[in-house]
């Protein structure tokens, strides 16, 4: 068999696999959705829900909630963390031992700011679903974050 005829049978056994994921997928109870959705935007109304939620706030909503002692995490690595972060927010570790600091300052009711580097960063949002299906919530995720915050000059701490 020469060499066009490996890659023509590879070819079509990645086409096969993907079909056969992409069938499988759509007939299962909980299927993983092919194109993340985009988080909504907290309004007021949301803020007293005692449904679950997953929303995204604003720089006002962020200081608004600090001012209240709402619990802020720091979703970025440890470096980024030490150079600079939301005064009193909790910094990104090992996830079980994250859920385990959390629980013994609040119960999984009570709300949660989750914030990264910047509106670019996706680790806020991916910790903030990790936290979710840990049977947390009402999360938030701060999506001007760090770069936001430290602009605005609100209270932060770290070597800055």
């Amino acid at each position: 068999m020469n060499y066009n005829n490996h890659i023509v049978q590879s070819s079509i056994l990645v086409a096969l696999s993907i079909i056969v994921a992409l069938a499988s997928n759509t007939i299962r109870s909980k299927s993983i959705p092919l194109l993340a959705k985009e988080i909504e935007q907290a309004t007021t109304a949301d803020m007293v829900s005692d449904e679950p939620f997953l929303l995204t706030i604003s720089l006002e909503q962020a200081l608004d909630f600090y001012e209240k002692d709402v619990l802020f995490l720091d979703a970025r690595d440890d470096g980024y963390y030490a150079q600079g972060h939301i005064k009193g927010a909790i910094k990104n570790i090992f996830f079980m031992e994250l859920i385990f600091n959390i629980e013994s300052i609040q119960s999984k009711t009570d709300p949660l700011v989750v914030y990264c580097g910047d509106p670019g960063c996706g680790d806020s949002e991916d910790l903030a679903y990790d936290l979710q299906d840990s049977g947390f919530t009402k999360l938030y995720v701060f999506k001007g974050g760090w770069l936001e915050w430290s602009a605005a000059g609100y209270p932060s701490e770290g070597s800055n």
